[in-house]
């Protein structure tokens, strides 16, 4: 073999070498990739379940607060009924826009797409209904909430 040949084949027999070990790499590479892939794709649906459940507690939190807002109401207008003369009447109507404000921000994330409407709609039709019928005074023209006029108009059959 002459000396030309000797390092051809030297230099093919390396190149030989880069390209297998370029090739591992490569499938290394590959792998890591496909591993990485995979806990990204898992992650994302943790976190996707964990906002959807992020999504129903606060849907509680708005529960709770008109609740709350509801009783504190109920309460004052007990004590308006027995004790004309006690001045509670404006923290009746402070109370009762409380309450209100309450509805008002869950109709106004209803609305908004938070939540499901077809889902919302079977638990807070009535409730959104009874809540017009109760203080009609307050949803005349130009009132403060219109976002719970507007759900209680989408909602009518």
């Amino acid at each position: 073999m002459t000396d030309y040949e000797t390092q051809s084949l030297q230099i093919a027999t390396d190149t030989y070498h880069v390209y297998f070990w370029g090739d591992v790499i490569a499938t290394i590479t590959l792998l890591a990739a496909i591993c990485a892939g995979c806990i990204a794709f898992f992650t994302l649906r943790k976190i996707a379940q964990q906002l959807e459940s992020a999504k129903w507690n606060a849907l509680l939190s708005f529960e709770q607060d008109m609740n709350a807002r509801r009783h504190r109401l109920s309460d004052i207008a007990q004590k308006v009924t027995s004790d004309p003369a006690n001045n509670e009447a404006s923290s009746f109507e402070e109370a009762k826009e409380s309450y209100l404000n309450a509805v008002e921000r869950l109709a106004s994330a209803i609305l908004n797409g938070q939540f499901p409407e077809s889902e919302m709609k079977t638990s807070y039709r009535e409730y959104i209904t009874d809540t017009i019928r109760e203080y009609d005074d307050k949803f005349k023209a130009g009132t403060h909430y219109p976002r719970i006029v507007k759900l209680h108009e989408r909602w009518q059959d």
